[in-house]
C-alpha cells in the first residue's frame, strides 16, 4: 500500500486547485462544526424542556393524586390543540438555537451568500 502511495505522490496530478482552496475548504468545515453544534445544543434544550415536562407530571402523579383517565380525556379532546402549540415551540427553539445562529455565523465568516 505504501509502495502504491509512494507512487501517487511522485508525480504532478493531473490538474491544478485553485489559490483559494484551502480557505474554501477551512470555510466548509467551519459550517459543518457550527450546524452540527448548533443541532446538538438545540436537541441539549429539547431534552432538557421534555424532560423537566415528565419530572412535572410524574410529581402531579405521584404528589398530588392526579387522575391519568381525566388527562388522557383532556389530551384526546385537545390533540390538535396540543400538537399545535408543540410544534409552535419546538419550531421557534430550533429558529432561535439553530438558525440564526447558523446564519449569523455565516454572515460574520462571510460566507453568508456564497453558492458553495
Amino acid at each position: 500500500m505504501e509502495k502504491l502511495v509512494d507512487e501517487a505522490l511522485i508525480a504532478e496530478p493531473g490538474f491544478l486547485l485553485s489559490d483559494s482552496f484551502a480557505d474554501l475548504v477551512a470555510q466548509k468545515v467551519s459550517r459543518k462544526f457550527a450546524w452540527q453544534q448548533y443541532l446538538h445544543e438545540f436537541l441539549i434544550y429539547l431534552g432538557v424542556f421534555v424532560g423537566a415536562g415528565v419530572v412535572w407530571a410524574a410529581m402531579s402523579f405521584i404528589f398530588f393524586g392526579a387522575d391519568w383517565h381525566v388527562w388522557l380525556d383532556f389530551a384526546v379532546s385537545n390533540a390538535a390543540i396540543i400538537l399545535g402549540i408543540n410544534i409552535i415551540v419546538v419550531f421557534v427553539l430550533f429558529a432561535d438555537r439553530v438558525l440564526l445562529r447558523y446564519f449569523l455565523f455565516r454572515a460574520e465568516t462571510g460566507n453568508g451568500l456564497s453558492k458553495y
